[in-house]
């Protein structure tokens, strides 16, 4: 219990100075990174029947999701921001579902999604 406690403390640190040193563009892709993340931790934890750490994972990854979809500016991004505003609402939406049913396939057909997306935003500078 110690040891993650911790290692909960240590992480929080870590993603504390990287928020601090970060430009925004290098934050949007460590919120990709760490939705990719969080969706492969939840199907991890489908396939040990930890329906508690889906859950846990899983929600956090929709929070993600929205939250990036909450910084988009539809006024001044123009249709790109269009796009990827109907993009986070359509895998917000899929991921709600793949949540209620517990569903590993479309938890994967998302997290490729999301790793398309992190690739994409590599790109972009």
């Amino acid at each position: 219990m110690y040891r993650r406690a911790a290692l909960s403390q240590y992480t929080n640190v870590d993603i504390e100075t990287k928020t601090q040193v970060q430009d925004p563009h290098h934050l949007i892709f460590l919120l990709f990174e760490k939705g990719c993340s969080l969706l492969r931790q939840s199907q991890e934890s489908l396939k040990q029947d930890d329906f508690e750490g889906f859950s846990k994972s899983a929600n956090h990854a929709m929070q993600i999701v929205i939250g990036l979809r909450g910084v988009l500016d539809l006024d001044k991004g123009g249709d790109l921001a269009k796009q990827l505003n109907e993009t986070y609402t359509s895998i917000a939406a899929s991921l709600f579902k793949a949540i209620g049913e517990k569903d590993p396939v479309a938890i994967e057909k998302l997290y490729l999604a999301m790793s398309e997306l992190k690739e994409a935003w590599e790109t972009v500078k």
